[in-house]
């Protein structure tokens, strides 16, 4: 039988919620339980064997907590657990409700993510940058729980509830992003880029920690047919050895790049025309004049193509960020790079 004894403590944070007794007391778990307090956007749960919190068990330390109790296990029988509380008030409500959105899918996230993406929103506004955007895919809460709470976690958009990627089969999911297996695996963003895109006024971006090419392999794509010849739109960081592409609503524009890394943050966009922009980490990669097109009527993928409705060029590649939009100048490009960068390194898995 587990001791579970309910406990709190002064915080830094705001002043700490009344934590309740454990109930559900079994052999290796119990429910830590605490009042809501008013204003909370989540709560913080520390559980330990030490009544001073001197060390902690597993992942109970700082482990976030969107609702007013928590399953702990994992435990040890024939111990006494203590826990106690923190609350996080005044939290960005965007944050705030992108939290919201990933545990009420079955994911989870850490401590670490959580102050990283409430960063990440900040820095996005501050430069102006968080009003063009449509879907955000930070793809954080891959590291831990079972393959559909990675999922479903990394699924989320983070501006909005609109756009919820879906996941085939064969993606791997890791605290450092999704990776496709290059043969089948795609995500569909449910973004109609017919209905919801602009050709002279769209980005779309990928941050790739991997050197891969996959052969004919579309960070994102979409087509009104199969062989991505009528209306497409996508974007391609490697293709074969040497290639890299950007489409928007157009397949005229494609250049070559000396470079064989795919590795970096890509954005491919159109600011006000047709002129468009490839920049890899801020710096001004390709060029090209796109001609004058529609976009397709159906979805777009990430790490594949949507040619008519049906998915093909897949990818291999491990993206720790995503995103759909409007354009950018070249400073807000560069403003973007620095945004999405730091939030990277905060995480550890910056290229």
């Amino acid at each position: 039988m587990i001791l579970a004894t309910h406990g709190i403590v002064a915080s830094q944070i705001v002043t700490v919620p009344v934590a309740t007794a454990a109930t559900g007391v079994g052999e290796t778990s119990f429910t830590a339980n605490w009042n809501a307090f008013s204003g909370a956007s989540y709560y913080l749960l520390d559980v330990s064997t030490s009544s001073s919190f001197s060390s902690f068990v597993g992942s109970y330390q700082n482990f976030v907590v969107i609702s007013n109790s928590q399953v702990v296990s994992g435990l040890t029988a024939n111990t006494t657990y203590y826990y106690r509380l923190r609350v996080a008030t005044g939290v960005d409500a965007d944050a705030a409700s992108f939290f919201g959105r990933v545990y009420t899918a079955g994911g989870t996230l850490s401590y670490a993510e959580v102050l990283a993406t409430e960063t990440l929103v900040a820095d996005l506004k501050a430069a102006g940058i968080w009003t063009k955007m449509k879907a955000i895919y930070p793809m954080v809460g891959g590291g831990t729980g079972t393959t559909a709470a990675r999922q479903a976690a990394c699924s989320q958009n983070l501006k909005s509830s609109s756009f919820t990627g879906t996941f085939t089969s064969g993606w791997t999911f890791a605290s450092t992003g999704v990776k496709g297996n290059g043969s089948s695996a795609f995500m569909n963003t449910n973004l109609n880029t017919l209905s919801e895109l602009t050709q002279i006024n769209t980005h779309l971006s990928v941050y790739v920690r991997n050197n891969e090419n996959a052969g004919n392999a579309y960070d994102f794509g979409n087509a009104s047919n199969v062989g991505m010849t009528t209306n497409p739109t996508y974007l391609i960081t490697r293709y074969a050895t040497n290639i890299a592409y950007i489409g928007i609503a157009d397949i005229s524009y494609s250049s070559s790049f000396a470079s064989t890394d795919s590795r970096g943050f890509w954005v491919g966009c159109t600011n006000g025309s047709l002129a468009q922009v490839l920049f890899r980490n801020a710096s001004s990669f390709l060029t090209g004049t796109a001609t004058a097109g529609t976009f397709a009527n159906n979805n777009l993928y990430l790490g594949g193509a949507n040619a008519g409705g049906t998915a093909f060029f897949y990818t291999n590649k491990e993206y720790a960020f995503a995103s759909i939009g409007d354009g950018f100048s070249s400073t807000e490009a560069s403003n973007f790079y620095t945004a999405v960068q730091a939030f990277q390194t905060t995480l550890s898995r910056q290229v």
